[in-house]
C-alpha cells in the first residue's frame, strides 16, 4: 500500500544509478508514469520495494533510530 506523499517523517538520500537505469527513469518521467521527475519515480520505486520486503518479513522486525555523532571524548570521530 502506497503511503501519502506528505509523510510526517522523512530523510534525504542520495543514490548513484547506472546510466541505463537513470535513462529509464527519464523516460518514465517524460511519460508521466509514477511521477513527474526522475527523483519522484525513484522514490516511489524504492519505497514500494522496501515496503514489499517488510511485508514479506525478509528481515528480523527491528528498526533503529538514526545514528548521531558521539560527543567528543566518548569514542566519536
Amino acid at each position: 500500500m502506497a503511503r501519502p506523499e506528505n509523510r510526517s517523517e522523512s530523510r534525504a538520500l542520495s543514490v548513484t544509478l547506472p546510466l541505463e537505469t537513470f535513462n529509464y527513469l527519464v523516460l518514465l518521467a517524460s511519460l508521466g508514469k509514477m511521477g513527474r521527475t526522475e527523483n519522484e519515480i525513484a522514490t516511489h520505486i524504492l519505497v514500494q520495494g522496501v515496503e514489499a520486503l517488510i511485508e514479506r518479513r525478509v528481515h528480523e522486525p527491528r528498526f533503529y533510530e538514526p545514528r548521531s555523532p558521539s560527543p567528543p571524548g566518548e569514542g566519536g570521530a
